[in-house]
């Protein structure tokens, strides 16, 4: 006798939870085949989760899939999903395209949540808004898991971030993964102000860690880095939430980038007294956090303890040495990489770092080398910073007619960066004639710099030409154009204080500019005693 569809269905689930391989799973088919049950859907379907989630296997998956021939909705949500999480979103979208053309099935919610993350893969210009169009005619427009979908398909491929925000603004239900990819894009489109208007908006209660990594990380990327690290104490001391790895190193990249090397220190003892796990990437934070606020044997001895590395940790090693000039140690460090038993091979971001320390070392014949290096030993097609780094290490040296060269051989076309390091070479050795044309070359890639301007007009200064001089300034001042400020900061409690030009919007202003006249006042009498 047939056992009952019930009692089947208890008795495949539990084969499958023993199932660890193919073979299991083929003997657990043969079976279902002699029961009769071998076009099931249901048992179908089941084979094909199991092979895609837990055996890893998509051919054998696609065998099975392929078998019917019409697959119900549920057959074709697993095999689009699987090809979705691969990622192969091309044979997603191929799969689902057939679906609708040979109306095999009609999608649902499901459906319609998984393509959204393959389709605009394939279609980027309009594949968010051609299934968007398809959703509103199946009248799924409605359903939360659908909405979700729209919006985070929205905030990672849409130009337009008035789009997402309407799809938001229109959400029956808003949850914390509605909240995340809406401010997510935000952070993206680098409208941080209006990510922050809308975290306040945002009920607490829903707030977990992966939404606060999104506000942190986005912080982080778009260079606001005080407000990143008040983010991560408002998370932590405020609201109780327990960070993980992803929350740590988007805040160690802050601390570094800011100085704040106290901080850095209390999230490092954070993360041994709550226990979080010290994988590569948060050792890899905490080399380059250190490294940055130049405490070097902090970094070195976090390298040394780890029991293993990868490139990112030598990379860290060496363009924190980098930073601060310490060029013989970062040609050792990487001679040592070299020799590393792993069998490491230097990329593109370990040959910035060592470019950045020969420029810094005034290392000219090690910097040449390790630039053919990279291009004749290891095939590196240079990047816009390896560029920067030669030309700059050149024009330090005050061999600019190899500079020039560099320039016009370059396969991308120079940038501010590439002219603003010729133009410091020129500074250093007065080369008045190149400097005017490196600063005219800024000016025609960013022409309201005032910065650029004030150079042009301070180098015909020196090369006599007042009336050039002159021309120059009144543009400037008919333009307004702008001109960057300096900016200066100090650590001070645990917080950061930064200054700019003629600033007077610090909190204690009054008393800053007191014990300033005070000073100045004070220099005056002993210099007219």
């Amino acid at each position: 006798m047939l056992p009952s569809s019930t009692s089947l269905n208890r008795h495949v689930l539990a084969i499958l939870d023993k199932c660890n391989d193919l073979h299991h799973l083929q003997q657990l088919q043969s079976h279902l085949i002699s029961l009769g049950h071998g076009n099931t859907y249901f048992y179908a379907f089941k084979l094909i989760r199991f092979c895609t989630t837990r055996l890893c296997n998509l051919r054998y998956a696609r065998f099975l899939f392929d078998k019917f021939y019409s697959p119900n909705i549920f057959l074709y949500t697993a095999i689009v999903a699987a090809y979705a999480a691969v990622p192969d979103h091309e044979s997603a979208v191929l799969i689902y395209r057939d679906m609708i053309r040979k109306n095999r099935s009609k999608p649902n919610h499901f459906m319609f949540s998984i393509i959204l993350k393959s389709w605009p893969e394939v279609l980027r210009s309009y594949g968010v808004e051609l299934v968007q169009a398809q959703i509103g005619k199946s009248g799924f427009g409605g359903y939360p898991v659908v909405q979700t979908a729209i919006l985070d398909a929205y905030s990672r491929y849409g130009d337009d971030v008035h789009l997402a925000r309407k799809v938001f603004d229109e959400m029956s239900e808003r949850n914390v993964v509605s909240w995340t990819a809406m401010i997510s894009r935000y952070t993206r489109a680098g409208k941080v102000g209006n990510a922050i208007l809308l975290f306040k908006e945002m009920p607490e209660e829903i707030r977990d860690t992966p939404f606060w990594n999104c506000i942190i990380a986005g912080c982080v990327q778009n260079g606001l880095f005080s407000e990143a690290i008040a983010f991560f104490r408002r998370m932590v001391v405020e609201e109780g939430n327990r960070p993980n790895q992803g929350t740590v190193v988007c805040t160690l990249s802050a601390l570094g980038h800011s100085g704040m090397l106290q901080i850095g220190k209390c999230i490092h003892g954070y993360i041994y007294r709550n226990g979080l796990s010290l994988c590569l990437y948060v050792v890899n934070g905490l080399i380059d956090m250190y490294g940055k606020c130049g405490s070097f044997e902090k970094s070195r001895i976090i390298f040394d303890k780890s029991p293993e590395t990868n490139l990112a940790t030598w990379n860290s090693l060496i363009n924190c040495y980098a930073l601060h000039g310490r060029s013989h140690d970062v040609i050792r460090f990487f001679e040592d990489m070299l020799q590393h038993e792993d069998g490491l091979k230097p990329d593109v971001v370990t040959f910035v770092g060592l470019l950045n320390a020969c420029t810094h070392g005034g290392l000219v014949s090690e910097g040449r080398h390790y630039y053919d290096m990279m291009i004749n030993d290891y095939g590196i097609e240079p990047q816009i910073e390896h560029y920067r780094c030669l030309i700059d290490l050149l024009g330090r040296s005050g061999r600019f007619e190899e500079a020039m060269e560099v320039v016009q051989g370059m396969r991308v076309p120079p940038d501010e960066a590439v002219w603003g390091a010729l133009l410091n070479g020129c500074k250093i050795h007065r080369r008045t004639d190149l400097a005017e044309f490196a600063v005219k070359q800024l000016l025609e890639i960013n022409p309201d710099n005032g910065g650029y301007s004030a150079m042009l007009a301070n180098l015909y200064g020196e090369l006599g030409k007042w009336d050039e001089a002159q021309k120059v300034r009144k543009k400037l001042s008919e333009e307004n154009a702008y001109k960057a400020a300096g900016c200066s900061w100090i650590e001070v409690d645990n917080q950061i204080h930064s200054f700019h030009s003629v600033d007077k919007s610090h909190a204690r202003k009054e008393e800053i500019y007191a014990v300033l006249k005070c000073l100045a006042d004070t220099s005056t009498m002993q210099y007219a005693s």
